[in-house]
């Protein structure tokens, strides 16, 4: 069965379709057909956009049907790279079985949509398609790598509008895959390296590391080369399509806020950049004591304890000098 859900996230509207299939979120092929558009005019309106995902489900596969469907009169002992072998038949266990019949027409619509593009694009390049755990299509020709793009951009929008195209208005799913110049091999031994040197690397600092930006495919190869490193895991973040990897060291300390403890932090709770702890620090605040207490060039102050009204009283006063003047000539 096939249905589309709409939701503010994408998390939400796949749950969506896991409540309204009742299986497991596993069990469910998703597939984005629409994403939120924000923008000005939309936050002035008050409009909102939400994603259209289409889920599709189907039950398991009774076990005559699955015996009988290995029958092919395509070659298929060319030997040929295998494309995305590893990941692709993890998740081809879990999807229902397909019938050859249905499979060889699906690749013939997938192939006259390529055709048709490629003969825009590169009409130099051809295609040559194969069953093989789906639907695999292989380009040549001497155009063949400017059809890959930047990390294989132009390479998965081409296979995602083919799978569209191939699976339009039917409920029976099949995978398909393009690739040329081996990049689909090449890729997945460059994301196995990338897996390996970064889990080091989290590994000697202790620090957890974000991928760039992957899609589902790649994100899957990721996980499989981390999950083979003792000491590391690994674990999506994020939304489509800027959902990213993230390597974290399993056994770095869990940071905590409010530590009272640390270093920097005063009885209330706030931090004082000025304590610091160290012994260069405590000999700073040392030699800052001892400049303030060098003695004067006036030598050391008396105290003095007469009061306010003693300080009054002994002052000498105008009209003392006058009756000195007045009365200083009269002999007694």
């Amino acid at each position: 069965m096939t249905e589309i859900f709409t939701a503010p996230t994408l998390e939400e509207a796949k749950q969506k379709a896991a409540d309204a299939f009742g299986v497991p979120l596993s069990d469910i092929t998703f597939q984005v057909i629409d994403e939120p558009k924000r923008s000005l005019l939309s936050g002035i309106f008050g409009k909102k956009e939400e994603y259209r995902v289409e889920a599709r489900y189907t039950a398991p596969a009774v076990p005559e049907t699955a015996a009988a469907a290995p029958v092919e009169a395509e070659p298929v002992s060319e030997p040929e790279p295998e494309i995305a072998e590893t990941e692709v038949q993890a998740e081809a266990s879990d999807e229902p079985e397909v019938s050859p019949e249905i499979q060889l027409e699906k690749m013939q619509i997938g192939a006259a949509y390529l055709e048709s593009v490629l003969a825009q694009l590169a009409p130099d390049v051809t295609c040559e398609g194969r069953l093989e755990n789906g639907i695999s299509f292989t380009l040549q020709g001497e155009s063949a790598g400017s059809l890959i793009g930047r990390r294989g951009d132009t390479l998965d929008a081409l296979q995602y509008l083919t799978s569209m195209v191939a699976n339009r208005g039917d409920k029976d799913y099949v995978r398909l895959t393009i690739d040329t110049c081996g990049y689909r091999e090449k890729r997945k031994n460059a994301l196995q390296e990338l897996a390996r040197r970064i889990s080091k690397s989290v590994l000697r600092t202790g620090r957890s590391v974000a991928l760039e930006p992957m899609n589902p495919y790649e994100r899957r190869i990721i996980h499989s080369a981390v999950t083979e490193i003792e000491g590391v895991s690994s674990h999506s973040s994020g939304e489509e399509p800027n959902r990213k990897v993230i390597i974290t060291n399993d056994a770095a300390p869990a940071y905590k806020k409010d530590d009272r403890n640390a270093r920097g932090f005063r009885g209330n709770g706030r931090f004082d950049r000025n304590d610091r702890g160290g012994k260069r620090n405590d000999r700073g605040r040392r030699n800052n004591d001892k400049r303030d207490r060098k003695p004067s060039a006036e030598g050391p102050r008396k105290l003095d304890l007469s009061t306010s009204f003693e300080k009054d009283y002994k002052r000498p006063k105008p009209e003392d000098a006058l009756n000195a003047g007045v009365y200083g000539k009269i002999d007694i």
